[in-house]
C-alpha cells in the first residue's frame, strides 16, 4: 500500500511516502508551503518525483488533524481531501498526538502528549504501546489547565509533544523524551494512515475537520466584543 503522509500542524512541517510499512521518502515543509495550499501542491509533486512514482498510484492519503495550528491544520486538510478526490484513493484523518507517541523509542510505553494551548493551558493526550508494537488512546486529546493536567499524568508515563518548548522547566522530576522526539513527523503520520486503511477506516471528503479543540483567537476576541 502507497501511502502519502501530510502533517501541517505547528511551526514546522513535513510530507512523507510510505508502502508497506517502509518510508520511501519524507522531506520538511518550507513555512510558504505550510501556509499556503498551493505551494503544498508543488511540494507534494516533487516528493512523488523523487520516488519515482505518480502521485495517482497513491493508494492512501493520511493528514494530522490536530491538534495544532488553525491555519496550518486548514491547509493541510483541504490539501489533503483535494488530493483523495483527484486520485480516488482513501482518506484518513490522524491524531497528532498519536503520531508523536508512535515516534517515541522501542523501550516506552506510555506518553502522554501536549501541545501549549496558551493561557496556561495545554492540549494533551495519552497512549499505550500495545504487545504487537500498535499504539492505544488511552486519553482523548482535551484542553485543560496545566495543572490539572499533570496531576493527572500517571507517575510512569513518559512526557512528549510539542508543549514541553513551554513547559520542560515545570516538569522537573517527571520523565521526558528529548527534544527531537516532541514534534510530529509525517512518516508516521502515514505509517499510522496506513494501518487505519487496512482496518477498514477511512473518513469523508466533505465531514472530516480538524481537531480544533478551541475558537480560534479571531472568533474568541469576535465574541466578547459582541457579548452584552
Amino acid at each position: 500500500m502507497l501511502t502519502l503522509g501530510i502533517d501541517t500542524s505547528g511551526l514546522g512541517g513535513s510530507i512523507a511516502v510510505t508502502r508497506d510499512g517502509n518510508c520511501l521518502a519524507e522531506r520538511a515543509l518550507s513555512r510558504s508551503g505550510r501556509r499556503h495550499a498551493r505551494t503544498l501542491v508543488a511540494e507534494l509533486k516533487s516528493l512523488f518525483d523523487d520516488v519515482n512514482l505518480p502521485p495517482h498510484t497513491c493508494e492512501t492519503v493520511a493528514v494530522s488533524i490536530g491538534p495544532g495550528s488553525f491555519t496550518g491544520l486548514r491547509v493541510g486538510v483541504v490539501c489533503a481531501k483535494t488530493f483523495a478526490y483527484a486520485t480516488g484513493c482513501t482518506l484518513v484523518a490522524v491524531d497528532t498526538h498519536l503520531a508523536i507517541a508512535a515516534a517515541s523509542p522501542d523501550d516506552v510505553g506510555q506518553v502522554a502528549v501536549i501541545t501549549d494551548a496558551l493561557r496556561g493551558e495545554v492540549y494533551a493526550g495519552l497512549y499505550e504501546r500495545n504487545a504487537d508494537g500498535s499504539w492505544s488512546t488511552l486519553r482523548q486529546v482535551e484542553r485543560l489547565p496545566f495543572d490539572a493536567w499533570i496531576e493527572g499524568v500517571p507517575e510512569t508515563a513518559t512526557i512528549s509533544g510539542p508543549g514541553l518548548t513551554a513547559y520542560a522547566e515545570d516538569l522537573a522530576g517527571r520523565t521526558l523524551l528529548p527534544q527531537d522526539h516532541w514534534n510530529p513527523q509525517a512518516r508516521w503520520i502515514a505509517l499510522l494512515g496506513e494501518q487505519l486503511a487496512r482496518e477498514g477506516r477511512s473518513d469523508d471528503l466533505v465531514q472530516m475537520v480538524p481537531k480544533y479543540l478551541r475558537k480560534s483567537a479571531a472568533e474568541e476576541k469576535a465574541d466578547r466584543q459582541s457579548a452584552p
